[in-house]
């Protein structure tokens, strides 16, 4: 099909301009043969609106620029159903899919067998998903959170966590293993529901040593309410002089000291490279879902400076993101 054409079923396609940019230097190169061995890839997106859209153009980038791979995206309307996507995309008989977002990902939950299907761009752990299923999550590594903890705040000895065991006791499993690591406990207080979540944060700050205890806010809804909850934990820690960490970088202009978030860009590439393994039968082994481990930090150096903390010029050249933007 043109890479032009408009896809009648759900959406519509982007030109391959980097992979015709590649088979022109192949033909001049005499390496029409390399082309031909590309991984074919089907990536789903969802058809939304800027800023947001912004984010899968990014990964999307990424992923064009692996040689090794051409890609035909196909951006998902709200209003189509995963069977109508399925049967559109495997008209065009991809090697690989790789699904983005929520919408992407309720495609890949049903596509059954034939084709790998490579989930990304999307909170999800192993756990959640309803069969084996291969991708890259949106959590942040925790052996990449604590290893910036450590080197931004070396002091800290415990790393305590108020979570909801019901979306998230597979990652403080995880997250308790990468702590032992780097010399770190890990202290888990669970919470269901809001009001257990602010008197955990209550009782921490009354009883913690906030020059050797930090604490992270993971991604969870329940206990990381960005209205009800943060500005209160933000203003204890502030007076209690606690490190506060999340993967979020919204939060550090409100005052967390730190936060890992997405590189859209690398992303895509490492979805690229895992659909290039996926065609190879996955010679490796299968990755299951993966932590992110392609992550920019946002730092907010106000509040290190609150905190007695200083960088060396070398650290701050490796900020990506600094607040106050002044700075």
């Amino acid at each position: 099909m043109a890479g032009t054409r408009r896809n009648a079923g759900f959406g519509r396609r982007w030109p391959r301009g980097l992979a015709a940019r590649f088979l022109g230097l192949c033909l001049l190169l005499g390496c029409g043969a390399t082309a031909a061995a590309d991984t074919t890839v089907a990536v789903l997106y969802p058809d939304i609106p800027e800023p947001y859209r912004g984010v899968f153009t990014q990964i999307i980038n990424g992923i064009e620029s692996v040689p090794a791979v051409t890609a035909q995206g196909y951006a998902i309307g709200a209003e189509v159903t995963p069977e109508q996507v399925i049967a559109q995309v495997r008209a065009s008989r991809p090697q690989v899919v790789i699904a983005l977002g929520r919408r992407g990902l309720s495609v890949a939950q049903s596509w059954g067998g034939g084709v790998p299907v490579i989930a990304g761009a999307v909170l999800i752990s192993p756990d959640s998903a309803a069969s084996p299923m291969d991708g890259i999550s949106l959590v942040p590594d925790p052996d990449l959170l604590f290893s910036r903890l450590k080197e931004l705040a070396p002091q800290i000895l415990r790393v305590a966590v108020v979570y909801n065991p019901k979306h998230n006791a597979w990652l403080i499993r995880r997250a308790r293993q990468a702590a032992r690591t780097h010399g770190l406990e890990l202290v888990g207080i669970e919470a269901t529901d809001l009001r257990t979540a602010v008197q955990a944060y209550r009782t921490l700050f009354r009883s913690a040593d906030a020059s050797r205890v930090a604490l992270w806010l993971p991604p969870d809804s329940t206990t990381v309410d960005p209205r009800a909850v943060l500005p209160l934990v933000l203003q204890d820690a502030w007076d209690k002089g606690m490190a506060v960490f999340s993967s979020n970088p919204s939060y550090v202009q409100r005052g967390v000291l730190f936060a890992l978030y997405p590189d859209n860009v690398a992303m895509g590439r490492s979805l690229a490279d895992m659909a290039i393994q996926a065609r190879a039968g996955w010679p490796d082994g299968r990755p299951g879902i993966r932590f992110l481990r392609d992550l920019l930090i946002a730092v907010n150096v106000r509040t290190a400076d609150h905190l007695g903390l200083s960088f060396t010029a070398r650290q701050v050249r490796g900020f990506n993101l600094i607040f106050p933007a002044s700075q």
